[in-house]
């Protein structure tokens, strides 16, 4: 598939690698001519210099040709612009990346609407709310570092971190005691290699182990995850912006839950906006980093720390202070993955990219409409999607094992008629199944023709 993606910021970036690995004719457009030239050296697909609001450049591009258009510079009328243009030319799938909803008109995100279609965009991508439902999954589930739900909730990945207490530490994969209904589908060693497990794996301290299951088998499995129980009940957000007004909303929408939820703003007029429009949340305003306004606000007893200012070097300090305070958890938002390794430094598992989330739900677009939903491991060496299988696919009526399926490739689950099925080499794949898949780059390629 020929793909234009107009913007070479962190995320245009992140999906023209993503896209180009998996073997998409990328084109990518930024009006920075400096930039342009450092990523044509960088990657092996085309780079133009050039406003992508401009039908010059895009047609430079070879829009006519291109089967879809992604709009993902920082700039929302840019985005949009882009995508008129392009639906005019006729390219068939338009996307854009729109940090306020309102500037599309009355347009709701991920939702296909006459609206969406009068201003020629197909879907709207919107990081803010997109890391916000991320950092929610990992409070409600606090002791995975990545979570990924499938079937409407049925079933779930998990991702965690292995620890010396935990009791799956030193046991081969086939000896593991998981409860009926869960796998391991992946292991991530401390050195940085990534496996697809056999039963004669080794878990080992420090390695990270992805775990797909029904999710009521996977409350269960949390024991022998991670020896400390976390009962959260209070919850303290440093920003309110967009991505912490977002996450309040959702955690105050939560019916199974009430969380005592604390927000730490340095605007006042931001404070008065959150204190205006949510219902149950505390807001102050207050210096993030001042360390005599952290013992203060008591946020040493804190049971979940979430570090959104939208500036890594603040969230850096904010974490290792609350870490330092005692906050046994802390997720914080990394724009720059430069940075991650800092976090890896000083213990903090728990963080969240948005230019890898926004890739991830901009990927989905390119695979067919069988495919529900994507997810790309943080580490970015696998992705995660679930694919409802059609009558004509070529591997229905076989077994796994029968199916020749692509090196690389893992079914961790299947979804059948609302029964979550941990398969073996004897299932047999039948139509509208739903599939959850972990795969490698290469395998991802190789999906659509077998599925």
């Amino acid at each position: 598939m020929r793909i234009v993606i107009v913007g070479g910021g962190d995320v245009g970036q992140e999906l023209a690698r993503n896209l180009s690995v998996r073997d998409h004719d990328v084109v990518l457009v930024d009006k920075d001519a400096e930039k342009v030239k450092q990523l044509s050296q960088e990657f092996n697909f085309l780079v133009i210099s050039g406003s992508g609001a401009s039908l010059e450049v895009l047609q430079k591009a070879k829009i006519k040709s291109a089967e879809m258009l992604i709009a993902a510079t920082e700039t929302d009328e840019v985005n949009i612009i882009a995508c008129m243009i392009a639906k005019t030319l006729g390219v068939r799938y338009t996307m854009a990346r729109v940090r306020d909803p309102e500037s599309a008109g009355d347009i709701d995100i991920d939702a296909h609407g006459l609206t969406r279609e009068q201003v020629g965009i197909d879907a709207i991508i919107s990081p803010e709310k997109a890391m916000a439902q991320e950092i929610a999954k990992m409070i409600h589930f606090p002791g995975a570092v990545e979570i990924e739900y499938f079937a409407g909730g049925l079933a779930m990945m998990v991702g965690v971190h292995v620890s010396k207490e935990a009791r799956i530490t030193d046991q081969s994969i086939k000896k593991l005691p998981l409860p009926k209904g869960c796998i391991v589908v992946g292991v991530r060693r401390r050195d940085g290699e990534f496996i697809l497990p056999s039963g004669q794996d080794i878990i080992k301290d420090g390695d990270k182990v992805y775990l797909i299951g029904s999710s009521a088998v996977m409350a269960e499995a949390s024991s022998l995850l991670y020896p400390e129980k976390n009962n959260v009940k209070r919850v303290i957000i440093l920003g309110g912006g967009t991505i912490g007004y977002n996450l309040a909303t959702i955690l105050e929408s939560n019916p199974k839950q009430t969380y005592l939820t604390k927000i730490i703003e340095k605007s006042e007029k931001r404070c008065e906006m959150l204190y205006r429009n949510l219902n149950k949340s505390t807001v102050i305003q207050g210096d993030e980093t001042e360390i005599s306004y952290f013992n203060e606000e008591e946020i040493e007893e804190a049971d979940i720390l979430v570090s959104v200012t939208g500036d890594d070097r603040t969230n850096i300090v904010a974490s290792v202070m609350g870490r330092r305070l005692g906050v046994k958890i802390v997720i914080s938002e990394v724009t720059r993955i430069m940075y991650k390794h800092i976090y890896d430094t000083v213990g903090i598992t728990h963080i969240v990219n948005p230019h890898q989330i926004t890739a991830a739900q901009i990927l989905r677009y390119t695979h067919k409409e069988a495919v529900v939903s994507l997810s790309i491991l943080k580490d970015e060496v696998a992705e995660v999607e679930e694919t409802v299988l059609l009558e004509s696919a070529e591997v229905v009526g076989k077994s796994i094992a029968r199916a020749d399926l692509p090196k690389g490739l893992l079914v961790g689950a299947i979804i059948r008629n609302k029964e979550v099925i941990i398969p073996d080499g004897s299932t047999v794949f039948q139509p509208r199944d739903h599939l959850i898949i972990f795969a490698m780059p290469k395998a991802c390629s190789q999906l659509e023709c077998f599925l």
